[in-house]
């Protein structure tokens, strides 16, 4: 019975075809082809949408608001996930305001995709919904947007400006990472989260206006963004995350409030046009490789709140020559400050009680160390490169000069002088 149902159906639309004329119709249990268009249907609501075909889809696509099928109007409500994905030679596609959602992937991979308008009706967009649209240039959103989702626009290489709807509270996930073309970005002024990656590799973004009611900003937002030349934290965040401006190249100018307490490990490796940043005494921690690699970086004062300097913080700064280290700090870690080659002095605080090894390796031009406790600070026997040890003096506060030749590691500093009172 139910073979005979389906014969008699395709039958039916056999001859529907043919007095149509110009509409083709196929049938194959719950999904139709009409002009070159699959749907899935739904009998009972006399709803369609828009599914992946057998072939990918090419040319100019018009979607229509309705399709007849066997007699029975169905209304045409979504594009299902991936309906269009990979589909290379499509070129544009007409979305009808009846349109009530789209699948995430819906376009993935539409390489020569210029230009798309979404329908006021969709307030969400999905997840991958435009990755890796290389040609696309304009989105048109409706203004009544209210969320966007992970990688919607990762890939889009073309894309050079665009604006985010006033009604979007969150970037998300690499949400614009890889649009190389990127140079002009409108963030609303209801934002409060911009995600991890969000703008990673937009090598062509030079600046960024930063919503002050954003109080988060996720690992890696900003990372390799070579164009980006100033960036200003708002007042509400207290994190810096790590990887956030890592690989900046151009960065010049970084102003943060003094509500940040923590940077974390790589937030400005690699820096290397950064010469000079305002650590406030808000700042707690500072994490390990933060500002590896700020090589124009001149000078630094690290905050009273500190205690711990962590591994590779400011290694490779080569033009780092001036180095203020709080009464509050104990511990320098391990390669801190290698390859600092700019250096030429450097005292210790007396809190201080360790300096890992190699900390100061490769600092070729670090000459003078005022050491103001009676006990030497641990250090290990890589902690200075050889040309300090061998050149340098180490200055000690008078009497104590005997206490630092009968350490086992200081004592291989060759010139150890008290410091006159």
């Amino acid at each position: 019975m139910k073979l005979f149902r389906n014969l008699f159906i395709m039958m039916l639309a056999f001859t529907f075809s043919q007095q149509a004329g110009a509409i083709d119709i196929k049938l194959k249990k719950d999904k139709a082809v009409v002009d070159g268009i699959t749907y899935t249907l739904s009998a009972k609501k006399q709803t369609a949408s828009v599914v992946r075909g057998q072939e990918a889809y090419v040319g100019d696509i018009s979607i229509p608001e309705k399709i007849v099928v066997d007699s029975i109007t169905f209304y045409v409500e979504s594009i299902a996930s991936g309906a269009f994905k990979d589909c290379p030679g499509l070129s544009s596609i007409n979305i009808p305001d009846c349109i009530l959602k789209i699948g995430s992937s819906a376009f993935e991979g539409c390489a020569s995709l210029t230009e798309i308008t979404i329908p006021q009706k969709i307030k969400e967009l999905p997840s991958d919904l435009f990755l890796n649209c290389a040609s696309l240039t304009t989105i048109h959103l409706a203004e009544g947007t209210t969320k966007l989702a992970a990688n919607l626009f990762k890939g889009c290489k073309s894309l050079v400006e665009f604006e985010v709807p006033s009604g979007v509270s969150e970037i998300p996930n690499s949400a614009f990472e890889e649009c190389s073309e990127l140079r002009n970005i409108t963030l609303p002024s209801g934002l409060k989260k911009i995600g991890t990656g969000a703008f990673e590799k937009c090598t062509s973004l030079e600046y960024i206006d930063i919503p002050t009611g954003v109080s988060a900003i996720g690992g890696d937002a900003f990372e390799g963004c070579a164009s980006l030349k100033e960036f200003r934290f708002p007042s509400a965040m207290s994190t810096i995350s790590s990887d956030l401006l890592k690989g900046c190249v151009e960065l010049k100018s970084v102003e943060m409030s003094n509500s940040v307490s923590k940077i974390e490990h790589d937030a400005f490796n690699g820096c290397s046009s950064l010469d000079s940043i305002f650590l406030s005494n808000s700042i707690t921690s500072i994490g390990s490789s933060a500002f590896e690699g700020c090589s124009s970086m001149q000078k630094v004062r690290i905050p009273n709140s500190i205690k711990e300097i962590s591994s590779s913080t400011f290694k490779n700064c080569a033009s780092l020559k001036e180095i203020t280290f709080p009464n509050s700090l104990t511990k320098i870690g391990s390669s801190a400050f290698e390859g600092c080659a700019s250096l030429t002095a450097l005292t210790l605080p007396v809190s201080l009680k360790e300096i890992g090894g190699n900390a100061f390796d490769k600092c070729n031009s670090l000459m003078d160390i005022y050491c103001n406790s009676a006990t030497p600070v641990k250090i290990a026997g890589s902690s200075f490169s050889k040309a300090t040890q061998k050149e340098g003096i180490v200055h000690v506060k008078k009497g104590y000069a005997t206490n630092y030749n009968l350490d086992k590691q200081w004592k291989k500093f060759l010139n150890i002088i008290n410091m006159e009172q």
